[in-house]
């Protein structure tokens, strides 16, 4: 605040000491009310030099100053003395405040307050003082009726009071971040009122707060476009504030507005909004918002600045995702495809370096930094779990694929089939390895007839396949393999829990070291 605007405010301050707001403002006319005060009438005026009106005219210069009085001076029952001089100058007087004078357009403002019959209810308790703001000049006055009058030649005289006039010389009066007044405190057709300031500024303040809220600039435009506090916005219920990497916020009925210069002003509200806070708002990872929220089938969505969007719907609540997450989801149809809205928020998985997140009980994304965003789900989700998920599969390289007869999905560690009559069978670590070196399916040990098993020995471990089996030993670190040699063998050999180490060393074939072992 400049040196001449704490003057001002000072000045004015100490003039109102003790004077409590006593008006009100209509919508139709701008003009305060008088609230509970008694009807006065016209008093003889006597001798015009015994006056303190003149007096206090002989002391400003007389004519020179202020013009010759233009009509007799009004003398009140209620004991207030005012006189109009012709360079449009007033003088008031009243017992306890004394005379003080103003002028322009402050006069005209206070002729607002005066009835029909010429009878006025206020008074000034300061002379006019000059105050400008930069180049643009302007002066301000204050009255008994807790009014403080503010003229600019650029927006004209307007009024404010009580806890209006309280923020504004919190926020530096006219050289602070409001300007001049651009209006009167008004009635809002929304119950309470509001009041405009050059900055593009403007008070809202709902009926029965004690005091108002201000908002400026896009965030402004953005809630007039709403309508203000007869759209869904609502009243503000806080100020606008600094928020993180030089934005700005402010509070609204069930929400918030968010501004950036790269993202501008948006309107977040509801559940989302809660979801934004807690996930640290514009400081946190998802930036400002992109957008507001809007509709998306059951539900609705917000999106934010580094590829996050968060999902709300009544039956899951909020769930927040990003990046390639978020682009696997669109890519699979949105929130009205397959996968739904999301369950959980974006999580890390357990072991990997990698995220999820799921959508219901059987469906989730899950993503590494080396092989992207895929959906697990169903059998195949459900048998992850069962082995230890992640931590133990891997990530997943691909979705659901087929390969002959068989369908598949592809972890980093492991690999589970299914089809063919068969139900979901695990192949992974050394055992896959294995198996693709000698073929695969389409070698001669064919499918996997269940999942790898404990072996008889300590530490080894061994799986049958339709054309044979595969058996590692980790004690010392070789796998080996055999075929089933007659149809009668392969019965027999199915049919047993496990094939010995024994077995394998006399009658397989050594396949090659044994490197990674399965986690059972």
């Amino acid at each position: 605040m400049s040196r001449r605007a704490v003057s001002l405010v000072a000045a004015i301050a100490a003039a109102t000491a003790g004077l409590l707001p006593i008006v009100t403002s209509t919508a139709a006319s701008a003009a305060p009310v008088v609230q509970q005060q008694a009807p006065v009438m016209r008093a003889q005026a006597g001798v015009w030099e015994d006056s303190p009106v003149y007096k206090k005219w002989v002391a400003l210069g007389g004519a020179a100053f202020a013009g010759d009085k233009v009509h007799e001076e009004v003398v009140q029952e209620d004991g207030i003395r005012y006189a109009k001089f012709s360079k449009n100058v007033v003088i008031t007087w009243k017992e306890g405040v004394g005379a003080f004078w103003f002028s322009g357009a402050v006069a005209a403002r206070w002729q607002l307050w005066l009835d029909t019959n010429g009878v006025t209810k206020t008074v000034a308790i300061m002379d006019q003082v000059q105050t400008n703001r930069g180049s643009q000049l302007g002066v301000a006055s204050a009255f008994d009726n807790g009014n403080s009058v503010y003229y600019s030649d650029a927006y004209g005289a307007f009024a404010i009071s009580g806890t209006n006039r309280a923020k504004y010389w919190a926020n530096g009066s006219i050289t602070g971040r409001f300007g001049w007044p651009t209006s009167d405190e008004v009635m809002h057709t929304a119950g309470g009122t509001h009041q405009s300031f050059s900055e593009a500024v403007s008070f809202f303040k709902k009926a029965g707060d004690e005091q108002p809220y201000w908002i400026s600039g896009a965030l402004r435009d953005q809630y007039n476009s709403d309508h203000g506090p007869n759209g869904p916005a609502g009243w503000l219920w806080r100020d606008q504030a600094e928020a993180a990497n030089n934005g700005w916020s402010v509070g609204i009925t069930g929400g918030n507005i968010y501004w950036s210069a790269a993202t501008g002003a948006q309107r977040l509200t509801g559940d989302i909004d809660l979801k934004y806070y807690q996930q640290g708002g514009p400081g946190g990872h998802a930036g400002y918002p992109t957008s507001g929220v809007t509709a998306v089938g059951a539900g609705t969505v917000a999106t934010f600045k580094n590829a996050v969007e968060i999902y709300h719907s009544p039956a899951t609540g909020a769930h927040w995702l990003s990046g390639a997450l978020r682009d696997r989801l669109r890519n699979a149809g949105g929130v009205t495809g397959s996968l739904g809205f999301p369950t959980s928020d974006q999580f890390a998985t357990n072991g990997p370096n990698g995220l999820y997140v799921l959508f219901g009980p059987n469906k989730v994304i899950l993503w590494g930094p080396s092989t992207g965003a895929q959906i697990v789900g169903d059998q195949y989700l459900a048998k992850l779990r069962a082995d230890g998920d992640v931590y133990y599969y891997g990530l997943p390289n691909t979705e659901i694929r087929q390969i002959g007869p068989y369908n598949f999905q592809e972890f980093q560690d492991a690999s589970i089939f299914d089809g063919n009559g068969r139900s979901t069978i695990t192949i992974g670590w050394d055992f896959r390895a294995g198996w693709w070196q000698l073929g695969g399916y389409s070698g001669q040990l064919g499918m996997a007839t269940s999942d790898v098993q404990f072996g008889s020995e300590p530490n080894t471990f061994v799986q049958l396949f339709d054309g044979g089996y595969l058996l590692c030993d980790y004690n010392e670190n070789q796998c080996y393999y055999d075929y089933w040699t007659s149809s009668s063998a392969q019965h027999q050999a199915a049919s047993q829990p496990k094939v010995t180490l024994e077995q394998a060393k006399t009658e397989g074939t050594k396949l090659g070291a044994a490197k990674s072992a399965p986690r059972k």
